[in-house]
């Protein structure tokens, strides 16, 4: 079960990896500006780059795609793969699937390729950089994300049990 666990934790690192690609392909950081800090957006406006109704719907929509991604993908491994059908065994494989997607966002997307990378800076930002370009800036996501994990895990695992139940 553990190495099952591990090899569907890096499917879901390559699917987040094609989210946040998809996301970026076209506009380059700007496709993924509201995950900036609002400072950061509101630069990006007034520097005419993008508008604010861009990025609203950006965010709507990719925000929307990522809760599909997060909680139907590991749903399918979960009940489908796995076989899951017990409310604690829905909730703790869920459980470490959000952790294992979460820890390779914090560690290579958030801190290798956004805060040790110049690939996201904008140009006319810079004055800017400090407010999200540096590894201190999530430094303490993954402390907070071992406990408000539980009881996300809670209720999607809850989900996922009637769900398996049903099937």
């Amino acid at each position: 079960m553990i190495g099952r666990l591990i090899v569907e934790m890096i499917l879901l690192w390559i699917f987040y990896a094609g989210y946040m690609a998809l996301l970026v392909h076209k506009r380059g950081p700007l496709g993924g500006i509201f995950f900036y800090p609002k400072v950061m957006q509101t630069r990006v406006v007034e520097l005419g780059l993008i508008t604010d109704e861009e990025i609203k719907k950006r965010k709507t929509s990719a925000w929307l795609l990522l809760l599909v991604l997060l909680l139907l993908i590991p749903g399918v491994m979960v009940l489908c793969v796995n076989g899951a059908r017990g409310y604690f065994e829905c909730c703790w494989q869920f459980y470490v699937l959000f952790l294992g997607t979460e820890l390779f966002d914090w560690l290579v997307l958030d801190t290798i390729w956004v805060a040790l990378s110049d690939w996201w800076l904008i140009p006319g930002t810079e004055d800017l950089n400090d407010t999200w370009h540096n590894v201190h800036v999530k430094q303490w996501k993954m402390a907070k994300l071992i406990p408000m994990g539980i009881p996300i895990a809670a209720i999607i695992g809850a989900i996922y049990w009637i769900i398996g139940r049903l099937m």
